[in-house]
């Protein structure tokens, strides 16, 4: 989750209702299946305390990798607990102090698009169509709002980055990646990761910083306000330029994503054709505080079930 705009409440109760509105939404595209098993653990050994945070694990089967990947979520505990810093401090912030909320809790658990993300960034087609001639040089992955770190443990596993940058504009979500990490690498009856993870703060919103270079410049689920939708678009637009690929995958009834489409057209008018185009992924499993993830989200399902992930692939030569 990379947004810093507030009040947060404000924006959850819109994202919760654009989310209704929005739910089953999808084109004409085509459609293209992907295989998804979400399992998450709750002994007593695979609950961990980051930041005071507890936290569990939880497995995800990638198809592209043939394999699974632990990665580290707040349990509903911990949900709760960063759901009540926020709205304590939401209530002590004074109107003339510029405060910035900390630990939103949006990135402590996952979101349907990671899934989609990580097969897609993993997939053989994909990286040959990125190295293109030179296979002697894999490519170079930067990752925007990295939540709970699925994307970049899915391409640290795959072992065809060269190196691997994940960022949020959080500290909480790098902690979560930075454990995950040591325990796909301690783990013996998975294939380790191989590609080392970078982990640092970036606001995306903060226009004054200049986006870290990378060949592959991707985000996952990270469009729930307007803000970060026009920030995003230019980011993207600042990436292509350089030469970059973008990849970006949104859950639908994402609130900021008819913001993110309108800028990045405006921005530039060779970018009016394009779109996300929707494939099938998977819903997510696990308890949520209901200030994340409301009853009636399609995001969230006892067991895994089919999702229409929207999914935008751009490189340099579209603009």
């Amino acid at each position: 989750m990379m947004t810093k705009s507030f009040p947060w409440l404000t924006s959850l109760l819109v994202a919760v209702a654009a989310l209704l509105w929005n739910n089953g939404r999808q084109n004409s595209s085509t459609l293209v299946v992907h295989a998804f098993s979400t399992t998450s653990t709750s002994s007593s050994s695979s609950i961990h305390s980051i930041d005071n945070i507890p936290c569990r694990e939880t497995s995800i089967y990638i198809s592209a990798l043939d394999q699974s990947i632990t990665i580290l979520e707040a349990t509903l505990e911990g949900q709760d607990k960063l759901v009540d810093e926020v709205l304590l401090l939401d209530e002590e912030r004074d109107e003339s102090n510029d405060n910035i909320v900390d630990n939103d809790p949006y990135g402590s658990v996952l979101w349907p698009a990671a899934l989609t993300v990580s097969e897609h960034i993993t997939r053989d087609s994909f990286l040959k169509s990125s190295n293109g001639d030179d296979n002697n040089h894999p490519p170079t992955l930067l990752e925007l709002g990295t939540g709970t770190g699925l994307v970049a443990l899915a391409a640290s596993a795959s072992n065809k980055y060269e190196s691997i940058l994940a960022t949020d504009y959080e500290t909480v979500p790098l902690k979560l990646l930075d454990a995950a990490y040591s325990l796909n690498q301690n783990d013996d009856d998975d294939i380790p990761t191989t590609t080392p993870i970078v982990t640092s703060l970036f606001d995306i919103c903060n226009l004054s910083v200049p986006l870290p270079p990378a060949d592959i410049v991707c985000a996952a689920d990270i469009l729930y306000e307007k803000s970060t939708g026009i920030a995003l678009a230019k980011r993207c637009i600042e990436a292509l330029e350089r030469g970059s690929r973008v990849v970006i995958g949104c859950s639908p009834g994402r609130p900021g994503r008819p913001a993110f489409l309108e800028e990045l057209k405006r921005l530039n008018p060779r970018m009016k054709e394009v779109d996300f185009v929707d494939l099938e992924g998977s819903t997510c499993t696990g308890e949520r505080n209901s200030l994340i993830c409301g009853a009636d989200s399609s995001s969230i399902s006892d067991e895994p079930e089919m999702l229409v992930i929207a999914l935008m692939d751009l490189t340099p030569d579209c603009l």
